[in-house]
């Protein structure tokens, strides 16, 4: 089923569409949409067919003019008219539209990379991919993924290391502090959301259900770095072996997030307890290097769609 497009004048740039690239939509123009957008721009492997908003005197759109070829201003009827140019989107508006954006693309066989706390499509942290059984890529092209939370992606490194070698997981707590001013409305709308997605990752990765997701903006001046903190009761573990799993993750997530780095290494704050710490410096796209929850989540979310796409340009022989 193809729905019909609607009859929508939207002015374009002239731009020549590269061959070869992964052509997408970015939905949102809030601090997590202009990121995503100015990250895209540079990456050569992907090419940015429109950014879509909701009004015409949205700044966001205004700063791609000129950069992306549709600007579009009137929400998501306004791509319908282009929606054989992309492969993809990107949705960073908010959890409560992600279901309509998703229902209207995937009738039209495009895939969806999720970065609302909807709860809606496959979670997925890129550097678990076929390291937890869960964690695969979805076959289909038309596909939605989840990329949880900026909470989620930061902690789901020390989850993965501290339940791989521990017994007896009986509560789990991820705490994450960042920056009040790189939370923009949308993602403050979706606290409660955001909590139960983190929470589910969470259960999803450990196998634990006494799990607890903590947010906290803070409105320091000057503006504090994202942190997360990943806390595990047990009943034992090999600390030695946590903390080599730990280094080997991270590496991995550093090739794509370099800002991502462990600060408090595991270690345990009493018999039964281990604990430890990130912190993600942003690499100032849309906001400076505080807003490292902008890059977690938007380099998660460029890596997965990079690799789902990759699996079809490989069948195909592109």
């Amino acid at each position: 089923m193809v729905i019909k497009p609607m009859k929508i004048r939207i002015e374009l740039a002239e731009f020549p569409m590269q061959k070869n690239r992964i052509k997408v939509a970015i939905l949102g123009t809030g601090n997590i949409g202009t990121d995503l957008c100015e990250r895209l721009l540079r990456d050569q492997d992907f090419e940015v067919v429109a950014l879509v908003g909701r009004r015409s005197d949205s700044p966001g759109l205004e700063n791609f003019q000129g950069k992306v070829q549709n600007i579009i201003p009137n929400g998501i009827n306004g791509l319908l008219d282009i929606l054989e140019n992309i492969d993809g989107a990107f949705d960073a508006t908010s959890a409560h539209d992600h279901a309509e954006h998703w229902n209207l693309l995937s009738l039209n066989d495009k895939w969806i990379i999720d970065l609302t706390p909807s709860k809606i499509g496959k979670p997925l942290v890129p550097e678990l991919i076929d390291v937890i059984e869960k964690f695969d890529l979805i076959e289909e092209q038309v596909a939605n993924y989840s990329m949880v939370t900026c909470g989620g992606q930061s902690s789901a490194p020390l989850l993965y290391a501290f339940a791989a070698h521990a017994t007896g997981i009986r509560e789990v707590e991820v705490s994450s502090s960042i920056a009040a001013l790189s939370a923009g409305p949308a993602t403050r709308r979706n606290i409660d959301e955001y909590i139960q997605a983190t929470e589910n990752l969470t259960e999803l990765i450990t196998g634990c259900e006494s799990v607890k997701a903590i947010l906290v903006l803070n409105p320091a001046d000057p503006p504090i770095m994202m942190r997360t903190t990943v806390q595990m009761k047990i009943e034992s573990c090999n600390l030695n072996l946590i903390k080599e799993e730990v280094q080997h993750v991270v590496k991995r997530i550093q090739r794509y997030v370099p800002g991502y780095d462990v600060v408090v290494e595991p270690h345990m704050t009493r018999a039964d307890l281990i604990s430890a710490t990130t912190k993600v410096t942003g690499a100032g796209y849309a906001l400076p290097s505080y807003a490292g929850n902008l890059d977690i989540i938007n380099a998660a979310a460029v890596e997965t769609a990079r690799r789902h796409a990759n699996q079809f340009s490989v069948k195909l022989g592109n």
